[in-house]
């Protein structure tokens, strides 16, 4: 009897378990609610967003353009500068036996990405041994005797940046390289002489001397020199420009004449060379 009774029982006890676990089963949130949920959730996320779409652009494309531009390093900026003032010394290589040498001042102003300059010179002309024996021949070299010059410049930089200076003691300096392009007068003390107003004024935008100016300047003309009659000259070249960041600047330039007016102008000259070295201050 006893033992019916626990096999009874045995049989009965997983029934009982399962029946006391259904109802936490039926506790837990419905299952539909929760595939409601992620339901609507998937469907918003395949939803393509097309609000930028106008604004993408491929990789591709994008490794072609200029994505943006670099500053440029400037250690003093000559463009926002007001103005320059400075004095120049030159040395002329006109291929013959006399020394010329300049000395003068200049006026420089930023003009864009151009740099004008107006400077005033004056020329100091001497012989020498060659030109005092060749006096004594009957021959002649064309060339200039002391007189002022007017330079109207424009440079162009070619390149620029910043550098080290050395020695160490030096500040960081700006350097611009520059190609030049210059018109140049020539004006002799004592030339018009004895001229009326209007021969002067004639006289003085003529492209060549006039007989009465040639004939005023045989007292100032060398031993062995015949006179250059070009009133004006052209002149091309390269410039260095260094800049302190104070204001403060070197300039060192080289220019050659240029004879494509030597067939009116009448001068003899051709090809001649200087050396200039100019110093000064930007405001």
């Amino acid at each position: 009897m006893i033992r019916s009774v626990l096999l009874i029982a045995c049989l009965a006890l997983p029934w009982t378990t399962w029946a006391a676990e259904e109802p936490a089963a039926d506790s837990t949130q419905p299952e539909p609610a929760r595939g409601d949920d992620a339901q609507t959730a998937d469907s918003e996320s395949k939803e393509e967003d097309t609000t930028i779409e106008r604004h993408r652009t491929p990789f591709e494309v994008l490794n072609e353009r200029m994505i943006g531009t670099a500053s440029r390093a400037v250690r003093f900026d000559w463009r926002q500068t007001q103005a320059s003032v400075g004095l120049v010394g030159s040395q002329l290589l006109e291929l013959n036996n006399f020394k010329s040498s300049r000395l003068g001042g200049f006026v420089r102003k930023p003009i864009g990405d151009f740099l004008g300059e107006i400077a005033i010179t004056r020329v100091f002309t001497r012989g020498s041994a060659s030109t005092e024996k060749l006096a004594l021949t009957p021959y002649r070299q064309s060339g200039r005797p002391s007189r002022f010059e007017l330079d109207i410049n424009l440079g162009y930089p070619l390149a620029e940046g910043v550098a080290t200076a050395r020695p160490g003691f030096f500040p960081a300096t700006e350097l611009v390289f520059s190609a030049n392009a210059g018109l140049r007068y020539l004006f002799y003390p004592g030339s018009l002489s004895g001229a009326s107003f209007g021969e002067t004024v004639t006289s003085l935008f003529a492209l060549k001397l006039s007989e009465r100016e040639i004939e005023n300047l045989e007292r100032s003309r060398l031993p062995g020199m015949q006179l250059d009659g070009a009133r004006y000259s052209l002149l091309t070249g390269l410039s260095l420009d260094v800049y302190f960041q104070s204001g403060g600047f070197l300039s060192p330039r080289v220019m050659i004449a240029l004879p494509l007016i030597s067939g009116v102008d009448g001068s003899g000259l051709g090809w001649w060379w200087e050396l200039n070295f100019g110093a000064g201050w930007a405001f």
